[in-house]
């Protein structure tokens, strides 16, 4: 436990995942499908005009609004132009939920109580201001934990 409660997030910035999706808040249902659907992420992290980070859109939240509509229309047909409409008029800010955040001062300790009680994979990191910097998974901070086992047992 020393371990996870010394090192903070800024500690294993090298593992943070840059990479992550993001999009503003009136980026369309649609466009957000299709970031998810051409790339290995399962979330598009929301952020506001001044680029701060504001809520995550999963996946399945997106295809769920499209589930919905089919529990009401017997006939594909006539679902289509629903689905359309759900797709291009409904915006990011319509799904958008609160995400769990962690700042570089944090430990790992930190990281890994608010992954597990609020049961995400991924946990947003944001610098002072809200700006969006990366995400942290526990596989990062395993393999955090494992480069300094090998280094200490050298």
């Amino acid at each position: 436990m020393h371990f996870l409660n010394q090192t903070t997030v800024k500690d294993i910035a090298r593992l943070i995942n840059t990479s992550c999706l993001k999009a503003d808040s009136q980026t369309s249902l649609e466009t957000l499908a299709e970031m998810l659907c051409t790339s290995d992420r399962y979330k598009v992290y929301r952020t506001n005009q001044n680029q701060q980070f504001c809520g995550v859109i999963q996946a399945r939240q997106i295809a769920m609004e499209v589930l919905k509509l089919s529990k009401h229309e017997k006939d594909a047909e006539e679902m289509l132009p629903a689905i359309v409409y759900v797709l291009n008029f409904r915006h990011a800010t319509d799904l958008a939920e609160d995400a769990v955040t962690v700042r570089s001062c944090d430990t790992l300790q930190t990281v890994l109580t608010l992954r597990y009680h609020n049961r995400v994979r991924e946990i947003a990191v944001v610098d002072k201001n809200r700006h969006l910097f990366g995400t942290l998974e526990a596989k990062h901070i395993l393999s955090h934990y494992l480069h300094e086992k090998a280094e200490m047992s050298l």
